[in-house]
């Protein structure tokens, strides 16, 4: 066991590093071009752009009805692949009936949140949703299987295709921004194929049937709190641009995409290689307690002192990268920079409740933290708060909100006799 776990410490850095390194080349690359961007879209695009993200991001992770979270502690083979499967055929018809949803309700969208592109563009939203679940699927499988050099691939492929769909496509409006994360995931699914497929054939139904029993909680329980999870992130931006119009969105939308990025590259890399190696464990019954220490704390260093260089410079470096209309974008990041620090160092840890079975307290924080950001936005908002008022209130609640996450996990992972009735199955020996 000590040899094992030895081996496993040695390689992390390595693995990390790859994943790191092919979010860095997508993820830098979306960065790169964003001040091109803001001089070839309008603030009401990028408004447009966080609305559309926001409802696909939200029904894309419920649409796959837990089977994500479930492949982490999947028993074997043949329970993954009834999970993989179940999980896709379930993501296609949650798109469709978005689909039809999305065309029946285009013009009350495009009204309630003030951004007219909705409308001309509402056949996005199911495509991104499909993309969005198909990505969580397949990432989760490749996570298991701790195949990093694809994940750093497929993170690649997402910022490539990404970008060159906002830059080539500029000339058609609106579109050529909002599509932008339905081609990522698309291209990146792509790039997810060049690996050794998990399901070569169809699983038997009684073998599916039994391993939808034995991942009950999550079937049941993970898909409500995966989409409140998202819906929690999501909801602020949603709330501003029916609140504030879609152009004050817009501001709002660069900040959280310059923060979010980098925040997104480090969350994602540690995320990804914390599913296999948390699953791993969990699967064998080791301890998490020491694992998760390590990860928080650096993270924890790491997102301080980036918050500290947007204290310092945001305003100035927004106002030169991207143009000085976008000087109050930097303002905004002075102010929600303590939340993204937060963020980034805890929202990779918070899989761990789901795998531990502790589906219900994973669902109990979702929904509080959804009301807790909901309520940031929507009461100095009503009683006429300027923005900047708005965004410390989110802040405050954010870091607040992740705090206790970490503790929640914490004393999960602590736990001597962790709870795996989620999986009702034996681990493999």
């Amino acid at each position: 066991m000590r040899t094992r776990v030895s081996l496993q410490r040695a390689r992390r850095v390595p693995a990390i590093v790859t994943i790191l390194t092919g979010t860095a080349v997508g993820q830098g690359l979306v960065i790169a071009v964003s001040p091109l961007l803001t001089r070839v879209y309008a603030p009401s695009d990028f408004g447009a752009l966080a609305i559309v993200t926001a409802l696909a991001s939200i029904i894309g992770a419920w649409a796959t009805l837990g089977s994500d979270r479930a492949v982490a502690v999947a028993p074997d083979r043949a329970a993954t692949a009834s999970l993989v499967v179940f999980g896709a055929a379930a993501t296609t018809c949650v798109a469709a009936v978005t689909s039809s949803v999305a065309w029946s309700c285009r013009a009350e969208l495009s009204e309630w949140f003030r951004a007219p592109a909705v409308s001309d563009s509402w056949w996005v939203v199911p495509v991104t949703v499909f993309a969005v679940g198909l990505h969580r699927i397949g990432s989760a499988v490749l996570a298991r299987r701790r195949q990093h050099g694809s994940i750093a691939v497929r993170n690649a492929a997402q910022g490539v295709a990404q970008t060159l769909w906002n830059m080539s496509m500029a000339f058609a409006g609106p579109i050529g921004l909002v599509a932008g994360l339905a081609v990522g995931r698309l291209a990146a699914i792509a790039g997810m194929l060049r690996t050794r497929p998990s399901v070569t054939s169809l699983p038997a139904p009684s073998v599916m049937w039994t391993t939808l029993r034995a991942h009950g909680r999550f079937v049941i329980v993970t898909p409500w709190s995966a989409a409140l999870n998202v819906f929690g992130q999501q909801a602020p931006a949603l709330l501003l641009a029916a609140m504030h119009g879609s152009v004050a969105a817009g501001f709002v939308a660069l900040t959280m995409r310059v923060l979010g990025t980098p925040v997104g590259i480090v969350a994602d890399a540690v995320a990804q290689y914390a599913a296999g190696a948390f699953g791993l464990r969990v699967r064998a019954g080791d301890p998490l307690g020491g694992l998760l220490t390590r990860f928080t704390s650096r993270l924890f260093l790491g997102g301080a002192l980036a918050a500290i260089l947007v204290l310092l410079l945001g305003p100035s470096v927004f106002a030169t990268v991207f143009g000085e209309d976008w000087r109050l974008s930097g303002t905004y990041a002075q102010i929600l920079a303590p939340a993204f620090a937060v963020q980034v160092a805890v929202s990779p840890m918070t899989q761990v409740l789901s795998m531990l079975g502790r589906q219900a307290t994973q669902l109990s924080w979702d929904a509080g933290r959804l009301a807790a950001t909901s309520a940031a936005v929507l009461v100095p908002s009503t009683l006429g708060a300027p923005m900047h008022v708005v965004l410390v209130t989110l802040s405050a609640t954010m870091v607040v909100s992740y705090l206790v996450m970490l503790v929640l996990v914490v004393v999960a992972a602590r736990s001597p006799a962790p709870d795996r009735s989620c999986t009702e199955v034996p681990a493999p020996v």
